[in-house]
């Protein structure tokens, strides 16, 4: 497996520093840009994606399976972090800090540059777990920060992009083909999405005048992103390869 760094990780690093550039010489509101982006965009994309889906039925499960994953990290470091930060109210942000990924601005083009053209549309539903726990889990947590209870899971259920992925799993399962005008469509918003969602990194960057390091926060962060992410998609590899056997070496991967 290998990525070709001038074709795709340099054009989405140009991005980022497009946006650093544009958040450091104007004034923007980045909290516009990225509504239109959760509420609009990423909403499309995500229809769009899952209903052209062609999958076999054990397929199905793959969501389920990066659910648990991200909600097992996410809850793992959560626990750790009620007895090891300072700053007990950044504890709320370490489930989507070490629960989730730029699998989509970030993961998508390398998915396109890395995989053939028809397992691609596998790797969306290898992200549709990690969404629905950035939509429901990750964004409860944030918003419990600063919320009841009963607000955050209100604002959670709110969010469109869950509704989404379940409208285009439905029309999937009917196995209906799309009118070739929203296939244009789709093309249109997966390229705003990538691109808007990158230069949105740039963006949000600009905004910092200076850093300020918590260490106990970041050290967290990490180790539940890289050290227990790895630990249990491990498990999970070794647990298909020698007794499920679901899954192939490609699917693997994108895990």
């Amino acid at each position: 497996m290998t990525i070709d760094f001038q074709t795709t990780l340099i054009p989405l690093a140009t991005l980022i520093l497009l946006g650093w550039l544009v958040g450091r010489t104007q004034d923007i509101d980045l909290k516009s840009v990225t509504t239109i982006l959760i509420y609009a965009i990423s909403p499309v994309v995500a229809f769009l994606s899952t209903a052209q889906m062609h999958f076999k039925d054990i397929f199905v499960f793959l969501p389920g399976v990066t659910l648990i994953l991200s909600a097992t990290c996410d809850l793992s470091t959560f626990v750790i972090g009620r007895y090891c930060l300072k700053k007990k109210e950044l504890g709320y942000l370490l489930p989507i800090a070490a629960g989730s990924g730029n699998n989509g601005y970030f993961g998508l083009p390398l998915a396109m540059a890395v995989f053939a053209p028809e397992r691609v549309g596998i790797y969306f539903l290898v992200t549709l777990g990690v969404t629905f726990f950035e939509a429901t889990l990750g964004y409860f947590f944030v918003a419990r920060g600063h919320l009841s209870a009963a607000e955050a899971l209100q604002r959670a259920i709110r969010i469109p992009v869950t509704y989404a992925i379940v409208a285009g799993l439905i029309l999937s399962s009917l196995h209906l083909n799309l009118d070739p005008g929203l296939l244009k469509l789709y093309d249109a918003a997966r390229g705003c999405y990538v691109s808007l969602g990158m230069m949105i990194i740039g963006m949000a960057l600009a905004k910092h005048k200076r850093l300020a390091w918590d260490m106990d926060f970041l050290a967290l962060s990490m180790f539940g992103k890289y050290g227990l992410w790895a630990l249990f998609t491990t498990a999970f590899i070794w647990a298909d390869t020698h007794l499920l056997k679901a899954y192939d070496a490609d699917i693997h991967k994108m895990i």
